[in-house]
């Protein structure tokens, strides 16, 4: 007998059909079912289907429920941080660039600076709060880099306090090390690249985190194209998988060199041209891109419409960050994607489920038999009026 049973559920949106990224059409296809329900057993779901059909079977009374979706996957967040850039907020507010705050010493060294100060404890409450935030506002699992510390201790401490935070939160939590977010002022740029490479990477491929990736910043006044393939090359020779920021301010080359690696994604893609695209649709790499991160920083959003249609495989994260996103909503980032991007709900709700759980190499975003039972009952009556209130709109229930 079922533990429990969602059901009736007006309209239910599976994306049954296996792992592995979408694209094309296949983003277009939800699994949508009506007056659907779903039995659970244990913490996995043994059945969905016609809701009359299941509740007749088992005599159960169920849960009714009006639009139920998969758990929503953040692919990309950097939730690990101490401080805070309000006062850097309040600069690009009156003209400032991101950039131009960084060339003063603010931005990623600023939060650098409050990360290295922090204790474990610290990161780790932060991290804790963050994510069940997350997850309250629909987002099971959530990708989380260690970004911030840039030295062998703080690096190590942020993947402590990852490891830490996962017994405080319900969201499920998938580290990321990206030392190579910033060149920190206390080396040269020579002796960061050997530190990173020699020491950094082979700490956290064998941390007790399990980190899965090695994550690069490749971009103008960041690391090189040259740069970024010696850092992806080095955690690939330790077992971490390769991804990269890229194409956020400048488009470099760094979409092809990554895809040539075999990437797990590439992330941002603000100014990713039709080269980029086409390396991206001709690779299993996924198109990680952050609506909110454009709508934070005032900047012309990724072209998503042009990278769907040119095969590319779509999917999406919050980049919740304290210098150019505080956006912790993965509604509010498949709103934007509708909304600015060209995305229809479909698409958008493909690339918040199978294909960012695929950007971070999991299998999750999927409500089929067998699957654990992360699903999430919002409180409208389709996956239309849902995009319409992606501003505002909240859980009934998460289950995780």
């Amino acid at each position: 007998m079922p533990d429990y049973i969602i059901g009736p559920i007006a309209e239910l949106h599976t994306l049954s059909g296996g792992s592995g990224l979408r694209r094309g059409e296949r983003m277009r296809d939800t699994g949508v079912l009506h007056n659907a329900a779903i039995a659970v057993i244990d913490d996995k779901i043994a059945e969905v289907g016609n809701a009359d059909e299941i509740l007749k079977k088992y005599d159960l009374s169920g849960n009714p429920a009006r639009l139920v979706t998969p758990g929503l996957v953040d692919a990309h967040t950097h939730i690990c941080w101490a401080g805070d850039r309000a006062d850097e907020f309040l600069r690009r507010a009156q003209g400032e660039s991101y950039q131009e705050i960084a060339d003063k010493g603010g931005g990623i060294l600023s939060t650098m600076r409050a990360t290295r100060e922090a204790s474990v404890d610290d990161l780790a409450q932060n991290i804790a709060a963050r994510a069940s935030a997350m997850f309250e506002s629909g987002s099971t699992t959530i990708e989380v880099k260690a970004s911030y510390g840039l030295s062998i201790d703080a690096c190590k401490r942020e993947l402590d306090a990852t490891l830490k935070a996962q017994d405080s939160t319900p969201a499920d939590l998938v580290p990321t090390f990206m030392g190579a977010h910033a060149f920190p002022p206390d080396h040269s740029k020579e002796e960061y690249l050997d530190l990173l490479c020699a020491e950094l990477i082979p700490m956290a491929a064998a941390h007790p985190a399990k980190a899965k990736f090695c994550d690069v910043f490749c971009e103008v006044g960041a690391f090189s194209v040259e740069e970024s393939e010696r850092v992806l090359q080095s955690g690939m020779t330790y077992g971490l998988k390769p991804k990269i920021h890229v194409d956020e301010f400048n488009d470099l080359g760094g979409v092809e060199m990554a895809c040539s690696l075999g990437a797990v994604s590439c992330d941002h893609l603000l100014v990713t041209g039709e080269t980029g695209k086409k390396a991206l649709a001709e690779s299993n790499t996924a198109a990680v891109l952050m609506p909110g991160t454009a709508f934070y920083l005032g900047k012309p959003y990724a072209d998503a419409r042009g990278l769907v249609d040119a095969g590319c495989a779509v999917a999406l994260g919050t980049d919740y960050n304290p210098g150019s996103s505080m956006v912790r909503s993965m509604a509010l980032t498949i709103g934007l994607a509708v909304a600015k991007q060209g995305l229809t709900p479909e698409e958008a709700l493909t690339a918040a489920t199978v294909n960012s759980a695929a950007a971070i190499d999991i299998d999750a975003g999927r409500i089929e038999p067998g699957m654990p039972a992360s699903f999430v009952a919002w409180p409208c009556a389709s996956l239309a009026e849902f995009a319409w209130q992606f501003t505002y709109i909240q859980p009934e229930r998460v289950y995780n």
